[in-house]
């Protein structure tokens, strides 16, 4: 027992000594945890707009986050931070430019809600026309008839 005893209190005085001096353990990991927010904004920013994560109807922050091998909560905040939004209103912004470049290239008088939500990444013709509204103060048809006059 004694023996046992001696044992644990050498180990203890080592690993103590091993935990405080060794210089690995605080270090940070830039992968995962990047000094400043606009290093994952740009990151992010690149792959909304190259890789087109935004027409994605099902896109959730956890699987951006998996894509760009990066923490929820590094994102979350850093959008917060740049933005002054949360995640949706942030890829709201990305779907209502899409629209809007769509509707600018669309040849005819008329145009279709339906195909152009669909386009964009919503889900539905009404979530569609809530955001676009609250973001341009005034419906897609609106802005599709204003473009044309």
């Amino acid at each position: 027992m004694k023996n046992k005893n001696n044992l644990i209190k050498r180990v203890t005085r080592c690993t103590r000594g091993w935990l405080l001096t060794n210089p690995v353990l605080f270090v940070k990991k830039d992968a995962a945890y990047p000094e400043n927010p606009e290093d994952i904004i740009l990151k992010m920013n690149k792959m909304m707009v190259q890789e087109a994560f935004y027409k994605d109807p099902c896109l959730t922050i956890e699987k951006l986050c998996r894509a760009t091998h990066t923490n929820r909560s590094y994102l979350s905040r850093a959008i917060h931070r740049m933005y002054g939004n949360n995640f949706c209103e942030w890829v709201n912004l990305y779907r209502i430019e899409a629209a809007k470049n769509i509707i600018d290239k669309e040849p005819g008088n008329k145009i279709d809600l339906e195909d152009l939500a669909m386009t964009c990444g919503f889900n539905s013709v009404r979530s569609f026309c809530r955001v676009f509204k609250a973001r341009e103060s005034c419906t897609p048809r609106q802005y599709f008839y204003q473009k044309r006059k």
